[in-house]
């Protein structure tokens, strides 16, 4: 039976919102989410976009691969084509039942290496994203807990919202999701370092959310770093659903290899 595919760009964020076992309002927004959640696997072309705080912009174009294996652990890589002097970086998050692992390949070093707790909040490419919230952007990263705060609205559209503490390490205290009732796509997902103020904002266009066989696509991801006053974004232009992607691909020692 064909599963879901590995729904792009936000629609798994909420898998860092709680473990199973949640309580009952928390449970709901899971279910929304996991009728879009990934199962399967999806191949996509994206640009990362990265401006300064005078507008100007950086691009970066890239494939994203992402896979779920039968134990419904994750695996996302991300593999630069442009521009030509970062061609072949490549980056890779590994979901293991005891945490995440990440790797990055760096072509003019000719070897993989391990990205350390510290690295884990480095800007990925330069961007607003750091490796930690890609991690979270593609549903990679856990969680001790969540509370369901009162539904809200986003976009003019309604949304249920949760708050969850992230794992020991985290750059973050909390993490905010507003989840779209319709679509099951995160539109918002908040990032505070302080409690009482997000020091970076993940949104999704919900005109840029499209349906792609059996899932909702977020095609535009926009994240805020609010305190540099500075803006990137992630641009979905092709995806193929359900590729056979083999498992081989997802590990370390095919990071050096040409694709």
């Amino acid at each position: 039976m064909k599963r879901r595919a590995f729904s792009a760009a936000v629609a798994a964020a909420i898998a860092v919102a709680a473990p199973a076992g949640a309580d009952g309002g928390v449970d709901e927004v899971l279910a929304c989410v996991r009728k879009n959640a990934p199962l399967a696997a999806i191949e996509q072309t994206v640009e990362l976009v990265s401006a300064d705080r005078d507008g100007r912009e950086v691009t970066r174009a890239a494939k994203l691969y992402a896979k779920r294996g039968a134990e419904g652990l994750g695996r996302v890589m991300l593999r630069v084509e442009e521009p030509a002097d970062l061609r072949g970086t490549t980056f890779l998050v590994v979901q293991k039942r005891d945490g995440v692992e990440m790797y990055v390949y760096l072509p003019e070093l000719g070897k993989v290496k391990r990205v350390s707790a510290r690295q884990v909040r480095g800007r990925l490419l330069g961007s607003d994203f750091s490796y930690e919230e890609l991690e979270r952007v593609y549903g990679q990263a856990g969680a001790v807990g969540a509370v369901r705060l009162p539904d809200g609205d986003r976009a003019g559209r309604p949304v249920f919202v949760i708050e969850a503490a992230p794992p020991e390490g985290s750059a973050y205290a909390k993490v905010v999701t507003a989840v779209d009732r319709e679509t099951c796509v995160p539109l918002e997902i908040a990032f505070y370092a302080k409690p009482d103020a997000p020091g970076k904002v993940l949104s999704v266009d919900p005109s840029r959310i499209t349906r792609e066989g059996d899932v909702w696509v977020p095609r535009l991801v926009r994240i805020r770093d609010l305190e540099k006053q500075t803006e990137s974004r992630l641009e979905t232009h092709a995806i193929r659903v359900d590729p056979d992607l083999s498992d081989s691909m997802f590990t370390p020692a095919s990071l050096e290899m040409k694709r």
